[in-house]
């Protein structure tokens, strides 16, 4: 099974470096662009499904993709992004000095860690365990499928079938509208393609 992981395209709070967690941001006009640039790399692939979050900026990214794949979009709440609680709408740079203790744990990130008032990394592995679980169960192994995500969310797709300790979530760089590719077999998870944004120069130099 190949299963191609995609994040959503640029908003006005990714832009801005602020949390946007469970906050329901659209994309930008670039965000647009670059999730019409990604359609245009992944229909080589021939997925056999598309899965969304159902968050409107994940959702807008794979409804371009699957406009240009001629495939539908599944939504599936559990690829949503963490709910950062008390933090969403901050900018990145003030967590640090307005909550020390809590950024510190957070950044350490082990299964306990999570924003005050918001989702613990424990809670993500568990919804995204299920959905690996239920994909691997229901569907064929030779299939291509995409999952247009967030950032916290792939991380912990690369942790669950890479089978990482926690604490390396943040060495994942997980960049707007980048591609990541994994191959899952019986004997073998093979991580192929990490926060690949080749796609987006190439349709910069197109314009």
């Amino acid at each position: 099974m190949k299963l191609i992981l995609v994040r959503h395209g640029e908003t006005k709070w990714v832009r801005q470096h602020r949390y946007q967690g469970s906050t329901d941001i659209p994309l930008n006009q670039k965000g647009i662009l670059q999730a019409r640039a990604t359609g245009r790399v992944l229909k080589e692939e021939k997925p056999k499904r598309i899965y969304s979050s159902a968050l409107i900026r994940a959702r807008q990214t794979a409804n371009e993709i699957a406009k240009i794949c001629r495939k539908e979009v599944v939504i599936d709440e559990r690829l949503n992004e963490l709910c950062f609680g008390q933090w969403e709408g901050k900018y990145h740079a003030s967590i640090h000095q307005q909550f020390p203790a809590a950024a510190k744990a957070w950044y350490t990130a082990n299964w306990h860690s999570c924003p005050p008032e918001g989702e613990s990394l424990r809670s993500l592995s568990g919804r995204i365990s299920s959905f690996l679980k239920d994909l691997s169960n229901h569907y064929s192994k030779n299939d291509t499928y995409i999952l247009v995500s967030h950032g916290g969310p792939i991380r912990m797709f690369l942790i669950r079938i890479l089978k990482v300790a926690p604490n390396v979530f943040w060495t994942f760089r997980v960049d707007p509208a980048s591609i990541s590719i994994l191959y899952l077999t019986i004997n073998r998870k093979e991580l192929v393609l990490l926060n690949s944004q080749i796609h987006l120069n190439h349709s910069r130099r197109r314009k």
